[in-house]
C-alpha cells in the first residue's frame, strides 16, 4: 500500500489535470500488473485523485509564495505610479513656465 501511496503522489506531482478518467485507466492497467484488485479499485482511483488534489494545492501554494517573495508590482501599483509621474511633470512644468 505504501508503494501505492508513493505512486500515486508522483502521479499527483506529474500530473496536475488528472481527470478521472485518466485514473481509471491508470488503475486498470495497475490491476493487469496484478498491483491492485478489481475490488480495491474504486478506494484506490478516490485515493490517487485525493493525492493529484494535495499536490497541486502544494503546488499552487509554493508558487504563490515563491511570486510573494519577488515582491513584484501589480498593474494597479504601476498605474497609480505612472499618474504620479504624469502629476508630478505637470506640477514642474507649471512652476516652469511661471
Amino acid at each position: 500500500m505504501k508503494d501505492l501511496l508513493q505512486k500515486a503522489w508522483f502521479f499527483g506531482l506529474g500530473v496536475i489535470d488528472a481527470t478521472k478518467e485518466k485514473v481509471e485507466g491508470l488503475v486498470d492497467e495497475m490491476i493487469k500488473r496484478g498491483e491492485v484488485t478489481q475490488q480495491e479499485s474504486p478506494e484506490v482511483v478516490e485515493q490517487i485523485l485525493n493525492k493529484a488534489q494535495e499536490a497541486q494545492k502544494a503546488l499552487v501554494e509554493k508558487i504563490k509564495q515563491a511570486i510573494a517573495e519577488m515582491k513584484l508590482a501589480r498593474a494597479a501599483d504601476l498605474e497609480a505610479l505612472g499618474k504620479r509621474v504624469a502629476a508630478l511633470e505637470q506640477e514642474i512644468k507649471g512652476k516652469s513656465s511661471s
